[in-house]
C-alpha cells in the first residue's frame, strides 16, 4: 500500500486501509464494529482508554474527518504543525473503530497523509521501530484520570513526530510514559522507575523475539507452500491462531508478504526487496 501513488482523504480510506491490511486475518476487516471495547493497557497499569461507544461510532468518525478537511495549515511553524497532527491523529485512534487492528491502520493512514500533504520521504520504518511507543503515545493522548492526577498529554506524540518529521532525536522509552513514572532527580535512586524500567525492556524484548521468532518461521513455511493456510501454520508452528494472524498482519505492514487471490483459493506472495 505504501508503494502506491494513491490516497483520498475520508472515512471510506481509513476503512479501507484496515480492509486491505486484515482482509486475510479477521472477518471484520474494513469493517465498523458493533459492540463496545476495553483494553488494558500496560502503560495505564492495567487501567483502559475510554473508546467511543458503537452507537456513534460513524458519525464519530465523519465529524472528525470533516474538522480536519476544514483546517487550514496556512501560517503555521513546523512545531504547530506537528501538535495539530497530533491532536488529529490521537483523536481519530480514540475512536478506535475497529474490533482489532486500529493502531497498525491509523499508522498507515497517518504516512499516507503526511505524504499527501507534502511530507515525501515518509516511510513505516519509525513505525516498525517503535510500534509500541507509537501506540503508548496514543494512549497517553486519550487517558486521564483527575483523581489521580493523571492528565492527557500529546507530549510522548509529539516527540515521536517530531523525530518522524523534523528528524529530532527525542529519546522514545515506553517506560517513561508510564503513569507512575516519577521525573528522576539527580543523585536521587528511584526504585519504582527503576522496576518500570525493568518491566518496560522485558515486555518489550519478549514481545520482540517472539513475534520476530514467529514471523520468520512463517516466512519460511510461506517459501516452501505459497498456500498454506492461517490454520496449518498455527498447527505447525504449535501457536494459536491468533498470533499467527498478528505476525502476517506485522509482515504485511512491513511489506514482506501479501495475499494474492481469494481466502480460500489464494495463495501468500513473498515481497522482494
Amino acid at each position: 500500500m505504501l508503494s502506491e501513488q494513491t490516497f483520498t482523504f475520508s472515512p471510506a480510506e481509513y476503512l479501507s486501509i484496515h480492509r486491505r491490511l486484515f482482509k486475510d486475518i479477521y472477518k471484520f476487516a474494513g469493517k465498523i464494529r458493533n459492540y463496545n471495547i476495553t483494553k488494558k493497557e500496560w502503560v495505564l497499569n492495567g487501567e483502559t482508554v475510554l473508546y467511543a461507544t458503537a452507537d456513534s461510532l460513524k458519525d464519530t468518525l465523519e465529524y472528525d474527518f470533516e474538522q480536519e478537511k476544514k483546517f487550514n495549515y496556512k501560517g503555521l511553524s513546523e512545531q504547530e504543525i506537528i501538535e495539530h497532527i497530533a491532536h488529529f491523529i490521537s483523536y481519530l485512534w480514540q475512536i478506535h473503530i475497529f474490533g482489532e487492528g486500529n493502531t497498525r491502520a491509523t499508522a498507515i493512514f497517518l504516512i499516507k497523509y503526511l505524504r499527501k500533504l507534502g511530507f515525501k520521504n515518509i516511510n513505516n520504518d519509525l513505525f516498525a521501530k517503535n510500534s509500541w511507543y507509537f501506540r503508548n503515545a496514543l494512549v497517553r493522548a486519550n487517558y486521564e484520570d483527575l483523581s489521580k492526577g493523571i492528565h492527557k498529554t500529546k507530549k510522548f506524540l509529539i516527540c515521536f513526530l517530531s523525530n518522524l518529521l523534523l528528524k529530532e532525536n527525542y529519546s522514545l522509552k515506553n517506560r517513561e510514559m508510564h503513569i507512575k513514572f516519577v521525573e528522576p532527580i539527580v543523585g536521587h535512586v528511584n526504585t519504582q522507575n527503576d522496576l518500570l524500567k525493568k518491566d518496560s525492556e522485558k515486555s518489550s524484548e519478549k514481545n520482540k523475539k517472539g513475534s520476530e521468532k514467529s514471523s520468520e518461521k512463517i516466512m519460511r513455511l510461506v517459501k516452501t507452500n505459497a498456500q498454506i493456510t492461517i490454520k496449518e501454520l498455527s498447527e505447525q508452528l504449535k501457536i494459536s491462531t491468533r498470533a499467527i494472524e498478528k505476525n502476517i498482519s506485522k509482515l504485511k505492514t512491513e511489506n514482506r508478504i501479501e495475499r494474492v487471490g481469494s481466502d480460500k483459493g489464494g495463495r501468500w506472495k513473498i515481497i522482494e526487496k
